[in-house]
Order: C-alpha cells, then sequence, then structure tokens
C-alpha cells in the first residue's frame, strides 16, 4: 500500500479547510479534499499563506486565489512542474469582486466556477467572456442533516414573517445591497421583517449573529416563512440552500444565481413596484401552494445540490485532459481590469485583507525578522 501511495502525485488544495466543520468555506474545501484523496497525495494550504508551493514534475494545484498578489495560490502559479493548475472559487459579474483573477485565469488549464446558472448563462455577452474557454459551472452542496426540516407549518395569512440572513464586509460580498432591503421593508411594513447578521435597519427586528445549527436560532428561524436576499452580485449563496432545507421559501433576486425556479421567489432589482406585489402577494397566497413550494425545493435539493455530485465534477475535470487555448485580452479588456482592480474593496491593499494575510502568517513573518 506504501509503494502505491508513493506512485501517485500530489495535489495540492489551496482551500480552507477543516473537516469538523460543516459551514463554508470549509464545507467546500473538505468537499475538494473528498474528491482527490483516492486518486492523488494531499496536501493542503491556507489560501492567505505568504509561502511558496515547489511542486514535483506531475502535481496538481487547485484552490482559490486570494486577491492579495503575494499569496500562495497566485506565487506558486508559474512552475513549470505541474501537470494541471485548477482555480476553484465562488463567480458573478461583479468586477470589483472578481477583477483580481485577470491574470490568474490565464495561467490555469480550468477555471471551476461555484456559481449559480444565472451568471453562467451570461458569461458570453459579459466582460469576463474570454474566460468562458476555460470555466465549468460548479453548484454548491449541502450537508442536509446540518440542516434539517423545521417548518411545518407556516404563519397565517397578512402575518407571514422575512427573515433577511448575511453580511456585507467589504472583504467577503460587500454587494448584498441592503438599502435595497431597506426600501422594502420601509414601503411595505417594518414589522414583517428581521435581520440576522452584522447589518441592522432602524425599526426593523435585529437578532445579530446566529449560530445557524443551534437550537435558539432554529426556533427563531422557524417562526419565519421566507427567506429575503436582495443582492446585486452574489456567486449562488448557501444561506438560500439552507433555507430550503429547514423548509422556509426563498424570496430573492435573481443576481442570487437563482432564477426562473418556480418554487423560488425571484423579485426585481429594477422594478421596485413589481417586487412590492410580490412580497403583498405572498402574505395572502394560500397555504397549500407553500406547501407545495416546500416539496419541489426538497427535490430540487436532492436533485442539485448534493455533496455527491460537487465531488464527482470535481473529480472528473481534475483527471480531464487540458485541451483548452491560451487567452489573449484586448486593449479594452486590460483597460477594463485595471480599472476594476483600483476601485475594488478587495484590492490587496485594501487594510482588512491585510490584516488578515498577516494574521495567518504571523509565523513566517516572525522567523524572517528574526533571522
Amino acid at each position: 500500500m506504501l509503494m502505491k501511495d508513493n506512485l501517485k502525485k500530489t495535489a495540492h488544495i489551496v482551500y480552507p479547510f477543516d473537516l469538523s466543520k460543516n459551514i463554508n468555506p470549509w464545507s467546500i474545501g473538505n468537499n475538494i479534499y473528498k474528491a482527490l484523496k483516492n486518486n492523488f497525495n494531499i496536501k493542503l494550504y491556507n489560501w492567505t499563506s505568504l509561502a511558496k508551493i515547489n511542486p514535483n514534475n506531475g502535481d496538481i494545484l487547485i484552490g482559490h486565489a486570494h486577491s492579495n498578489p503575494y499569496t500562495i495560490f497566485r506565487r506558486s502559479l508559474k512552475s513549470k512542474k505541474w501537470k494541471k493548475k485548477i482555480l476553484i472559487q465562488p463567480y458573478n459579474e461583479d468586477p470589483l469582486q472578481i477583477s483580481y483573477l485577470y491574470d490568474v485565469v490565464p495561467q490555469c488549464d480550468f477555471f471551476l466556477a461555484i456559481c449559480g446558472k444565472y451568471w453562467f448563462k451570461r458569461l458570453p455577452t459579459s466582460n469576463f467572456k474570454s474566460w468562458k474557454k476555460k470555466m465549468f459551472q460548479l453548484d454548491l452542496g449541502l450537508d442536509r442533516n446540518q440542516y434539517p426540516f423545521i417548518k411545518k407549518k407556516f404563519n397565517s395569512k397578512n402575518k407571514r414573517k422575512f427573515i433577511y440572513i448575511g453580511n456585507d464586509y467589504a472583504y467577503n460580498n460587500f454587494a448584498k445591497n441592503i438599502n435595497f432591503l431597506k426600501k422594502i421593508c420601509d414601503k411595505v411594513g417594518k414589522s414583517q421583517f428581521s435581520t440576522a447578521g452584522n447589518r441592522s435597519l432602524e425599526g426593523v427586528k435585529h437578532f445579530g449573529w446566529l449560530d445557524l445549527q443551534n437550537k435558539k436560532s432554529i426556533k427563531i428561524i422557524k417562526n419565519h416563512d421566507f427567506l429575503i436576499q436582495t443582492s446585486k452580485f452574489d456567486a449562488n449563496p448557501t444561506v438560500v440552500l439552507e433555507s430550503m432545507s429547514w423548509g422556509l421559501i426563498p424570496v430573492i433576486t435573481k443576481e442570487c444565481g437563482y432564477p426562473n425556479i418556480k418554487s423560488i421567489m425571484n423579485i426585481s432589482l429594477n422594478d421596485f413596484s413589481k417586487t412590492v406585489k410580490t412580497i403583498n402577494r405572498l402574505q395572502k397566497i394560500d397555504t397549500k401552494i407553500l406547501l407545495k413550494y416546500q416539496k419541489k425545493n426538497n427535490v430540487y435539493l436532492k436533485r442539485k445540490h448534493e455533496w455527491s455530485i460537487f465531488r464527482k465534477k470535481i473529480k472528473n475535470i481534475v483527471l480531464k485532459k487540458s485541451t483548452t487555448s491560451p487567452i489573449k485580452y484586448t486593449p479594452n479588456e486590460i483597460k477594463f481590469f485595471n480599472k476594476s482592480i483600483l476601485k475594488s474593496p478587495n484590492y490587496f491593499l485594501n487594510y482588512d485583507m491585510l490584516f488578515l494575510v498577516l494574521k495567518s502568517n504571523i509565523k513566517i513573518l516572525l522567523n524572517f525578522f528574526l533571522k
């Protein structure tokens, strides 16, 4: 067995990893590991590390590129010993979130884009169309045991509750568009809404941070009927899948990545009156219809969002022969990327991001200065 393992090549995984954690981003890293562990020896790295990987011939690099150009995935790309280099991370069309990948994607064989079909279908006409030849769309998975079905009874008509769960930290996802939610609350009635996370709205019930697997938190969520998300640019937020698993009905913008699914209620960013009508209609809709939506969402999760599906697709692509042609940007594309990077809160000089990088590399930095 030892000799057989020695013949294996190594997959170097750059992603948050901790098998004791069942939330993202660790769940993603854990399942990349599970997908590849039988075919490769595995080495794991923190994506904020400032180290540089020195691979053996034929090794695989797979992971999430940090916006800081001096971090491990980006520093390790140039080695000629890699058999394959694979980028895997969330994707949407927000130039402020992903323009830093302009010099990363061309160096990779494949880009596994974690996103809803909404974003992937728009790719050929987007500012990132040059990446299409290297990209594969990847749906998130969900461990249903961690998010058990709890919503067995909906509130009565005109007394139903909407809850927003999330944050909009600059270094995470600053496109949650909380101001649009505030506008909805002001128009429809603040008593119908609650928020959980790092943002509160004046006059709206706020629960702060919730441990989504804690009994007290589950009781709070159970008292609500709908999850509401008003993002402008969100790859495919896990909380939407979690809400469906609990039995809540998602009420979200199509920019959350899940459009044209009958059991998911899409609200419009461009037609506020239509959005208000949708919210008001859900207060009056027959409970039997909501129960049908629950059942359809349960089927949808099983069909599309099992971690086994996620792992199978990763394994197939990692073992796939690379045949993509080089990416050559036009002058206009280069101008677009340069302009977007300098505007981005995720730019590598951002203080929040810089602090995270320094914190995760304290040992490396101490060794450097103590030499």
